[in-house]
């Protein structure tokens, strides 16, 4: 585990009490959203959003466990985010919001303190990935948001191409409407002719 790590984070991590908090960054189009799980709210700077205020409301509940693998794969991680708030509900919900939640990028860092809680060295980069899907769950309790996240090479594989949707229809033959209505058809559309 020491790996890539400072002589400080690793004298501190020899001790029986260690303090840290973690920290989240989504990047958005309207900005970089900032959360951590640590008791108060922080500023520091980190390598992806430069320096910025992370703020202690919350909202930013769990994330799996990152683990590093010898095999060539991508990995997977859910983040649990409150869905109580309408920071992200909006964000993921509100498709007129601009934002758009797939492919973005989302980095967790962990950060170390001292006894006085001050931070020691800089924050340690736990996951880089992108947003590839969301999962909303309610209980009469409680409200979450699963985002799943993975690396960036999730999909690697992936042909681009051209899709069956009237923006991807405008972008080659501007004013057609030959695929206005393609989200909204239901049944099968029959090609050629009658049997």
């Amino acid at each position: 585990m020491a790996r890539g790590l400072s002589s400080t984070i690793q004298t501190e991590l020899a001790k029986d009490q260690i303090l840290f908090g973690d920290i989240i960054e989504i990047h958005f189009d309207s900005g970089i959203q900032r959360l951590t799980n640590a008791p108060f709210s922080l500023t520091t700077t980190t390598t992806t959003g430069g320096s910025g205020s992370f703020a202690a409301n919350g909202e930013f509940l769990s994330f799996d466990l990152v683990s590093e693998t010898i095999d060539a794969r991508v990995n997977q991680i859910n983040i649990v985010l409150t869905a109580a708030s309408s920071t992200f509900t909006n964000l993921f919900l509100n498709a007129d919001s601009g934002n758009g939640y797939m492919n973005r990028r989302v980095v967790i860092y962990r950060l170390f303190y001292d006894a006085g809680f001050n931070q020691i060295d800089n924050p340690v980069m736990l996951w880089d990935g992108e947003v590839v899907g969301y999962k909303i769950s309610e209980t009469p309790k409680n409200a979450t948001i699963s985002v799943t996240s993975s690396s960036v090479f999730y999909d690697f594989e992936n042909i681009a191409g051209r899709r069956t949707n009237d923006p991807s229809q405008q972008a080659v033959f501007p004013g057609d409407r030959g695929m206005e209505f393609s989200t909204s058809a239901i049944a099968d559309i029959k090609w050629g002719r009658p049997d």
